[in-house]
């Protein structure tokens, strides 16, 4: 029998537990009933509510699991419902805070430093995880997809609202920019066809219907091409139209100097 004092001579208590330490047989901690509070070497100690002793699933600190996780703290609401799902892991020299809950109860994480190449930060929203990275000065996502306004991104970030930006920058993957327009080979639509298919379609060629728009939304990248072959294209209608004037500009002086002649024999 082993005999522990406090600062006070009322203050003691007895426990029934021998020590045996070595460098395999670590320090073993019980209760007062001799229940080791070791399970699967994660050592448990369980918080005592005041005045109703302690709840069923209360939080508790895990440290030294010598597997992967070096600690861990776990969460429970007022009420006292458990859950099993960590709050707060060191694992392998990375911090992971999470907002998950297995009871779908809200749990608010603050996160007021990320140290570079070091820390994680794992939040998890509307109960489903994300895990965000910082390397250097660049915080990133390394799965999954983020939304904001939304519950259910379908990109890896989707906006429900407003974007207020001074530039964004769109990488040319797969639009192809549309030069070959100035090319000799080039076939352009006559001005004939141009209105023709006006006429029957209502749009542009080559440019999505106000339907097709409502439908599928505007690419940026494949539009703003479209929109430059547009501007390529009518510039080439505008120096066609610049030809055709000065041909007709050069039959009308022609035509005038005749007319003098004409106009000094009479």
């Amino acid at each position: 029998m082993h005999k522990i004092f406090f600062h006070k001579p009322e203050e003691e208590d007895f426990f029934n537990k021998s020590f045996y330490v070595n460098n395999v047989t670590l320090l073993e901690l019980t209760d007062d009933l001799g229940q080791s509070l070791n399970a699967n070497n994660i050592y448990k100690v369980q918080l005592v509510v005041t005045g109703t002793g302690t709840k069923t699933g209360a939080e508790y600190l895990v440290w030294n699991d010598i597997t992967t996780t070096s600690w861990k703290i776990r969460g429970v609401t007022l009420s006292g419902n458990s859950s099993n799902h960590p709050l707060l892991i060191v694992e392998n020299n990375v911090v992971k805070v999470y907002t998950k809950h297995t009871s779908k109860y809200t749990v608010y994480a603050f996160v007021e430093e990320i140290i570079s190449n070091e820390d994680d930060v794992q939040p998890s929203i509307f109960g489903a995880s994300f895990h965000w990275q910082k390397d250097g000065t660049t915080l990133y996502n390394v799965d999954g997809n983020v939304g904001i306004g939304t519950s259910v991104p379908d990109e890896r970030l989707t906006v429900r609202g407003k974007i207020h930006a001074q530039e964004i920058k769109v990488d040319m993957l797969g639009a192809l920019v549309p030069d070959y327009v100035f090319e000799n080979n080039y076939k352009l639509r006559s001005l004939n066809e141009v209105e023709n298919y006006i006429q029957e379609n209502s749009h542009l060629p080559e440019i999505p219907s106000a339907k097709e728009f409502e439908k599928n939304g505007v690419h940026l990248a494949e539009m703003n091409m479209a929109l430059l072959k547009k501007v390529e294209e009518l510039t080439l209608y505008a120096i066609e139209q610049q030809k055709s004037t000065e041909k007709l500009m050069k039959i009308i002086e022609d035509q005038n100097k005749r007319l003098k002649i004409l106009e000094g024999k009479k």
